[in-house]
């Protein structure tokens, strides 16, 4: 599974989507990346959910304490000011957005399809798919995490310390998505199991990838 998961990652590499090629090349101005960053929040806010769900569905006592741990990760871990979606509201306001302009904002079709296409999943399909799904998702996000935030450090949008949100998730979302990859990789042998598990891997890709671009 770990060759198939490289090599899908080495066929759609992150710095050659539109959005990562503008936010790098300059093209992406910073009105119109805090605009893309507003849309993301409900992304953020989002997330977490359907893993309660998948969580349920899990007979395993060890699977689904890998799961139930990724959501406490969500959560700050018991402290809420460290929950995702407030790390990415302080982000926001130290990028120059105001909290008028989130609470006016509106759920973009991209936000929109992202979520919903997750918890389907999560709903409706075998737990491997929506397993599979969710490793690939945040090894995606951990390297788009760091693209970012080398990009928002190299314009001068921000400082370091003001990054925490993205620095964070270069490195957790890495640990999130080899707990995800390690409920899977046992059944990867299984002729119907390796089907799903293929399923899972390309529609996570796939998801992440068209929403970052989608929010241009």
């Amino acid at each position: 599974v770990n060759k198939y998961i490289e090599k899908l990652k080495l066929e759609t590499p992150i710095n050659k989507q539109p959005f990562f090629e503008m936010l790098v090349d300059g093209r992406l101005s910073l009105e119109k990346f805090q605009e893309t960053q507003i849309r993301f929040l409900d992304a953020v806010l989002f997330f977490s959910l359907p893993m309660f769900i998948l969580a349920s569905k899990i007979d395993s006592y060890e699977q689904r304490q890998i799961v139930i741990n990724n959501i406490l990760d969500e959560h700050g871990n018991g402290d809420l000011k460290n929950a995702h979606g407030n790390t990415f509201k302080e982000y926001l306001y130290d990028l120059g957005i105001e909290k008028s302009e989130l609470l006016q904002r509106k759920p973009h079709d991209a936000v929109i399809n992202f979520n919903q296409t997750i918890m389907k999943t999560v709903k409706n399909r075998d737990i491997l798919v929506s397993i599979a799904m969710f490793g690939m998702i945040e090894d995606r996000y951990a390297q788009m995490s760091k693209l970012l935030a080398q990009s928002v450090l190299g314009r001068g949008w921000l400082q370091k310390e003001n990054l925490s949100h993205y620095t964070l998730h270069r490195e957790l979302d890495i640990h999130h998505a080899q707990s995800f990859y390690n409920i899977i990789r046992s059944n990867w042998e299984q002729p119907k199991s390796y089907e799903k598990i293929k399923k899972g891997l390309l529609l996570g890709n796939a998801l992440i990838i068209n929403l970052y671009n989608s929010l241009l």
